[in-house]
């Protein structure tokens, strides 16, 4: 019976699937998806003992700040199993990718109703805050990224 017991717990254990969003901040503008899938690949595949990961998605996005005119690009990996994600994150994290320093975290969700900060009480007008400005950028806008391949209805040729 103890036997029996131990099979069924086993078994909802690995139905039991979580994922982690990661993110890769500042990688080359260049990078394709198929880039970051053989980047992370080795690290997600694991040692003998290790548990092996699967990637789900990856997105990669431009965001354009307008005050800087720069754009700035991030890649978004949805990756199945936290433990596979968290190696990854120790793995690449301030490591060169494509000849550039990136930095590797895990990407939170956030919305006005699970923000820590109104959720909190006012502070004390006798308090000095620390910090003299919001570090939020607020003005920064998604651009479209025209990452694909070429057909042969496109001109490749300047019009004079």
């Amino acid at each position: 019976m103890h036997l029996a017991r131990a099979v069924v717990v086993k078994s909802l254990s690995v139905v039991v699937v979580s994922k982690m969003i990661i993110i890769l901040k500042r990688i080359p503008e260049n990078t394709k998806k198929a880039d970051i899938i053989e980047y992370l690949d080795p690290v997600i595949k694991g040692k003998i003992f290790q548990k092996t990961g699967v990637i789900e998605q990856v997105q990669i996005k431009a965001l354009k700040d307008p005050q800087t005119h720069t754009i700035e690009f991030y890649g978004l990996v949805v990756i199945d199993y936290d433990e596979v994600a968290d190696r990854v994150i120790k793995k690449f994290n301030r490591k060169v990718f494509k000849g550039k320093n990136i930095a590797v975290s895990e990407f939170h969700i956030r919305s006005w109703q699970n923000d820590r900060r109104i959720l909190q009480d006012l502070p004390d007008k006798n308090f000095k805050s620390k910090r003299v400005v919001d570090r939020r950028r607020f003005s920064l806008k998604e651009k479209k990224t025209s990452i694909g391949s070429y057909t042969s209805q496109q001109s490749f040729h300047r019009k004079l």
